[in-house]
């Protein structure tokens, strides 16, 4: 029995999620109630009786059915554009019903671009000035797009005299002497300057699914700037692609209201509680209440889509290591992983299933001294085919499938 149990962990390294321990104390309270029975009959059979049931009903392949599972799935998984799957990656994916997507993770790059420059009392091209010279010292996104519609512009930008950024709200700066304030109406609120005019404006814009920034020089708001991205061509389709999976996909973005509104009704998304300034997806999803979802962003240098567990409290955003990665061009790949960690799951259900009624019908078997003791390396290799078989046919039909994926 030991033999054929260091057998099989060498072949099917035990995965720990499935260990067979439930399936072992069952073959032990079996080989217990064969002893009592034999020993009321003829206790000279007992070990015999005990020795046939206890190695023909042991789970010597339940550890291994969720590693081979594994490893015959993963080939369809690299078919459908992953790459990089951490171990238990498919049992994790199975378990999840929510899954929170980043704004990046749905757009087709990193760029913004600058397309409203609405001045309330001076020149488009001053208010770009202003702008852009606030941000003179920033690496944002925003920063960069207004620097670059600056130079198209011909618009000279300078050095702040101090910049302030302010995580998730905007930027304060001080420009010539004055207070220059480029954000939104939240940061204009805290610092009690008055966006009425600029909030009626703003609301148009942000139903397009614009980030929309408020100006404010000297205490008072002097223009809007309306920015958008572009969104990934199959970005809907990978949205209706997991809700047909199972997964309800939440979309994590830190533009105002009217702007996730729009972009969720785009895309098909559902809304995510406002997020705190400054927050990122993971953390906003560890307060916002889902049962353990999944959540997918880009990555910090913005070369691969990530796969992530949500944040358990005290962990840092770089702690744990993607459940599963792609390249930026392959969101496809999400949808499908959730569809091949549901077949696999079926997969091991119904091998376990069977192999575990095998055993017992073996083990019953042995402690009737029906089956000898020399049957269990023949049992060990039907159970081995029957994994094979398994997994193979399920595959099979499941890489037809990924092939057919847009």
């Amino acid at each position: 029995m030991m033999a054929l149990r260091a057998f099989g962990v060498a072949l099917l390294p035990p995965r720990g999620d499935r260990n067979g321990l439930r399936e072992a104390i069952w073959s032990l309270m079996l080989t217990a109630v064969t002893a009592w029975i034999w020993w009321l009959f003829d206790p000279a059979l007992v070990p015999g009786a005990m020795a046939a049931a206890l190695l023909l009903s042991w789970p010597h392949l339940i550890d291994g059915i969720n590693a081979f599972a594994d490893k015959v799935f993963h080939e369809a998984a690299l078919a459908a554009g992953a790459r990089d799957l951490r171990p238990g990656a498919f049992t994790r994916i199975a378990k999840a019903r929510d899954i929170v997507i980043d704004k990046t993770a749905v757009m087709s790059g990193p760029d913004l671009m600058v397309t409203n420059v609405m001045a309330f009392d001076n020149e488009p091209k001053t208010l770009l000035a202003v702008a852009a010279s606030a941000e003179g010292q920033s690496s944002h996104p925003v920063a960069v797009a207004l620097r670059q519609l600056a130079s198209q512009w011909h618009v000279a930008v300078r050095v702040p005299d101090r910049f302030e950024p302010a995580p998730g709200l905007g930027v304060v700066a001080l420009l010539g002497g004055q207070t220059v304030v480029i954000g939104t109406t939240a940061l204009l609120n805290r610092l009690q300057i008055d966006s009425f005019t600029a909030d009626a404006i703003a609301r148009s814009l942000e139903a397009d699914g614009k980030t929309v920034l408020r100006v404010a020089v000297g205490g008072r708001v002097v223009g809007v700037l309306g920015l958008e991205g572009t969104l990934r061509q199959d970005a809907g389709v990978a949205g209706l692609a997991l809700r047909t999976e199972g997964l309800v996909p939440w979309l994590f973005s830190g533009d105002s209201p009217k702007t996730r509104k729009a972009l969720g009704d785009m895309l098909g998304l559902e809304l995510l509680d406002d997020p705190r300034p400054g927050e990122t997806a993971r953390e906003a999803v560890s307060r916002a209440g889902l049962p353990n979802p999944l959540v997918l962003t880009l990555s910090q240098d913005r070369t691969a889509l990530e796969l992530r567990d949500c944040m358990a409290p005290g962990e840092e955003p770089e702690d744990t290591a993607p459940i599963a990665v792609s390249n930026t061009d392959d969101i496809g790949a999400f949808p499908a992983l959730k569809s091949l960690a549901m077949r696999r799951n079926l997969l091991a259900l119904h091998a376990r299933r069977l192999l575990t009624g095998i055993w017992v019908l073996a083990g019953l078997c042995g402690a009737g001294f029906i089956v000898p003791l020399s049957v269990a390396p023949m049992l060990f290799a039907v159970c081995l085919a029957i994994l094979w078989a398994f997994a193979r046919f399920s595959v099979a039909d499941t890489l037809r499938k990924t092939s057919a994926l847009p």
